[in-house]
């Protein structure tokens, strides 16, 4: 029966060829724990450009990069929407978030606004003070290291600096401060998140006649869904609350989009509402942890571990700064960059 379909939809639509698969669900047994190598796998019989059916979800797996120049350039518009999942669904507050709306005008609108007010050039400047201040708290904590002759987990050191810079930058607030944020459950908190969003429930495969959902709610993944978008929600309201003291200092991202939402009009394109701003800072509190594992400190880890390892190279650097900038002068700038 399931290959009698498959041949009926296929002599009509011209479907990709697809590997064996079971009847409901599909290929799903065919897939591991590394889902990339288990669909280079199945490629590697079916084909570069292959269809496999995820329960009831079909998928269309590209693996050439003639085909990805394909779907990724020539039929940009056609693909550049994301699956709708249901924990990137919760999180992100019915798919808010620049990087989950379907791309249409209210995207388009959303995007300007992060462009010319957030991550203009200018705007980027202005937090250049907030960089300055971190990175001279740090040479302050290598320098007591170096005195009292303790060792530093260079690892963690430079993801606190970068998690620190971007918490501030959002939210107006160090964590090294924790006057509303406790620095070791905002991190678990994180965790969670990321891992909300990014996971696979039963419902994202079998989505028809709430049998994916019954199943979820047997298991208990819908309510550890929940669980996490309420103690987000919780943490972010605290935030907004915070944000919107009338004696408090104003100038972090959030005030920023605090204050375009309140003066902007009911005709107003952007549309910009309180969902929309948790779900910014939501994804900044991802991305603070996604920076263990991503460019920003792993790019200076890796740097400095190989300077350790190489003297000869780390003489080199130092030479080459010194002859640049000369010997009086303590300390490098952006603007000396």
């Amino acid at each position: 029966m399931n290959a009698f379909c498959h041949h009926i939809k296929r002599s009509k639509w011209n479907l990709p060829p697809s590997p064996p698969e079971f009847p409901i669900i599909g290929s799903l047994h065919q897939v591991g724990e590394l889902p990339h190598r288990s669909l280079q796998r199945l490629a590697e019989r079916a084909g570069h450009v292959m269809l496999v059916h995820l329960g009831f979800i079909p998928v269309t797996v590209i693996s050439s990069k003639e085909a990805a120049e394909e779907v990724l350039k020539t039929h940009d518009l056609d693909c550049c929407s994301r699956p709708k999942l249901v924990g990137t669904k919760l999180i992100s507050r019915g798919f808010k978030d620049i990087g989950f709306t379907p791309y249409s005008e209210e995207w388009k609108e959303r995007r300007k606004f992060l462009v010319r007010e957030l991550f203009c050039f200018k705007k980027v400047q202005s937090f250049g003070y907030i960089r300055e201040e971190e990175c001279n708290l740090l040479v302050q904590k290598l320098s007591e290291s170096a005195v009292d002759q303790s060792p530093v987990d260079l690892s963690k050191t430079l993801f606190w600096l970068t998690a620190s810079i971007v918490f501030r930058v959002a939210f107006g607030q160090s964590f090294h401060e924790g006057q509303l944020i406790d620095k070791e459950k905002v991190v678990e908190l994180i965790f969670e998140a990321e891992t909300a969003q990014a996971s696979l429930t039963c419902s994202d495969f079998f989505p028809i006649a709430g049998l994916g959902w019954l199943v979820d709610w047997l298991s208990g993944q819908h309510k550890r869904l929940h669980d996490v978008f309420f103690k987000l929600d919780a943490l972010l309201q605290r935030v907004m609350d915070d944000h919107m003291h009338p004696g408090r200092s104003k100038g972090d991202i959030t005030d920023l989009m605090l204050d375009v939402m309140h003066k902007q009009g009911k005709d107003d394109a952007l549309k910009l509402t309180l969902d929309h701003i948790k779900v910014f800072l939501t994804k900044r509190l991802i991305f603070i942890f996604k920076l263990n594992l991503d460019t920003g400190a792993l790019t200076m880890i890796w740097a400095m571990t190989e300077l350790a390892r190489n003297p000869k190279v780390m003489k080199k650097l130092q030479v080459h700064i010194r002859d640049h900038f000369g010997n009086n002068k303590e300390r490098i700038t952006e603007e000396d960059i």
